[in-house]
């Protein structure tokens, strides 16, 4: 049965390791083409989700040539280059909670 990949930059991977996922770091600098042709001959992974500023580097040739197989399934996550306050007193948790449930709640630290 096909698994789920996270490829991500150097020293981004902690939060999906830690949720059990299988990871891959890349050099900000490095050929994720090449890497994400190698694994899809391997035949492992069915869905491989992949930092958007790495993915953004990959030639359009390698993507079609990725797509026409079909398998594995590159996905693109947007993660944010530091976690910081936006307004005085919100963090990322609050925003998600109230992006999420449509309502602002008051959490007490």
């Amino acid at each position: 049965m096909p698994s789920f990949l996270v490829i991500t930059e150097t020293g981004a991977s902690a939060g999906f390791r830690c949720a059990g996922f299988d990871c891959m770091e890349a050099e900000a600098d490095g050929d994720v083409g090449a890497l994400l042709t190698e694994l899809q001959g391997g035949g492992r992974y069915g869905l491989i989700a992949v930092e958007e500023r790495l993915l953004s580097r990959v030639p359009e040739n390698v993507m079609r040539r990725l797509r026409k197989r079909g398998l594995p399934i590159i996905i693109h996550i947007n993660m944010p280059l530091k976690w910081a306050e936006m307004e005085f007193g919100e963090s990322p948790v609050v925003r998600l909670i109230r992006r999420a449930i449509g309502y602002q709640i008051k959490i007490k630290r």
